[in-house]
């Protein structure tokens, strides 16, 4: 695997880009600022070799007594071992794992969300720009916040488009166009200064992921990154973590995880938690690991797992 990829800071005055088929100018920008975007963009792609050959990682399954009737397809990790999986319409139940013994997680329901489009992407803690609460995602782009601490047990959780909160309302995805993948959080940025960044894959555009962050009201492309071959097809998951790099996964257990200032690989692996039996659903990065969300078919239903695994560094 490169140590580095490609990586882009656009000037300060650039226009608003939207992502689709490709990464493109907003209708007003010229075509030749729009030439000069393609040519930098394209020294930014990055394809990674095909993943060495090896045994994967073993995985720690975790017991947890989960709500009934309770098939989630998004997880998102907190601090000290917290962790929450939520349906794409709003039902949400939280744990904390590594405690010993069962763990028992507690349901939840988000409001203001029942007009949107299904969830695909979930933010928890500090990287939603407060000391708690979620920054959501749907499949059209459009961004979600919940503020405050997860409610009680079969509590409410209110949510607003982040309009509300001082963010914006959306995602750069063109008009028409459906993510796959994405994720968005509030982290350092030059100088250190925290900024909005998102990273997205959109329908279509098979292993492909762009990373975007704000500045002047601006959404200013990152670079782009392209999920290893043999797992572009796949479903794939995304989730910042640390406060500066992106956790790439998919669904036959490869994580990859990369540093935003840089690009550079900070670690990978191959997790053991694809099988028979078993639908991954996603992962986030849980202290110093990563937590995969599979459901698990019985002859009834499917029960969702959680398991964690280590990405050596």
């Amino acid at each position: 695997l490169p140590e580095q990829m490609a990586w882009h800071e656009e000037k300060r005055h650039a226009d608003e880009y939207s992502l689709g088929r490709r990464l493109a100018p907003s209708s007003t920008t010229s075509a030749h600022v729009g030439a000069g975007l393609s040519d930098a963009l394209n020294s930014l792609l990055s394809s990674i070799p095909d993943l060495a050959k090896g045994a994967a990682l073993p995985g720690m399954s975790h017991p947890v007594s989960w709500p009934s009737f309770f098939e989630p397809r998004l997880v998102a990790c907190g601090t000290t071992g917290r962790m929450a999986a939520l349906t794409p319409r709003g039902f949400g139940a939280a744990a904390t794992l590594g405690q010993g013994g069962e763990a028992l997680a507690e349901s939840f329901r988000l409001s203001g969300i029942t007009h949107m489009p299904p969830l695909i992407g979930a933010t928890w803690g500090s990287h939603t720009g407060a000391d708690d609460g979620l920054l959501l995602v749907t499949r059209s782009g459009d961004l979600v916040v919940c503020p405050g601490p997860r409610p009680a047990a079969a509590g409410t959780w209110a949510c607003s488009s982040a309009t509300n909160h001082g963010l914006p309302h959306a995602l750069p995805v063109a008009e028409g166009s459906r993510l796959n993948a994405a994720t968005a959080a509030i982290l350092p940025g030059a100088g250190r200064t925290l900024r909005l960044h998102a990273a997205m894959a959109v329908e279509g555009e098979d292993g492909l992921v762009a990373i975007f962050a704000q500045e002047a009201g601006s959404w200013l492309p990152m670079g782009e990154l392209r999920v290893p071959r043999g797992h572009a097809a796949a479903k794939i998951s995304l989730a910042f973590v640390d406060g500066g790099d992106l956790l790439v996964s998919t669904e036959g257990g490869y994580v990859q995880r990369r540093r935003l200032s840089d690009g550079a690989v900070v670690g990978s692996a191959e997790h053991a938690v694809h099988s028979d039996g078993f639908a991954w659903q996603g992962a986030c990065g849980l202290d110093d690991g990563v937590a995969h969300l599979r459901l698990r078919k019985t002859s009834q239903a499917w029960h969702p797992e959680v398991v964690t695994a280590a990405i050596p560094m």
